[in-house]
């Protein structure tokens, strides 16, 4: 049996480039902007290879894992969309909360 349009778009979704197209597109949604030292491509391999929370230094869980409270997030200001920091779940939701700037 032939595979379907979404079987290859899910075929897509789990390769490298896939995943680069659909995080930097998300990320652009929520008005994420890459600081100076940053362009979207590299903060995408920044956040795909970061190996630990920057917060808090707990061991990331790996990309496509069920969210989890180590599960990878790209930490940014909600009001000014500039990028801060790669955290672990938990530590963005307190962050969240906690937010002055």
């Amino acid at each position: 049996m032939p595979k379907t349009n979404a079987e290859y778009q899910w075929d897509y979704r789990n390769t490298y480039e896939g995943l680069k197209t659909h995080m930097i597109d998300k990320w652009k949604r929520r008005g994420v902007i890459p600081t100076d030292y940053y362009t979207l491509d590299e903060l995408f391999d920044c956040w795909l290879w970061c190996p630990e929370c920057e917060n808090c230094g707990v061991e990331l869980a790996p990309v496509g894992t069920p969210r989890t409270v180590n599960s990878r997030c790209l930490d940014h200001n909600h009001k000014t969309g500039i990028f801060r920091n790669i955290l672990c779940h938990s530590c963005n939701i307190k962050r969240r909360y906690y937010e002055t700037d």
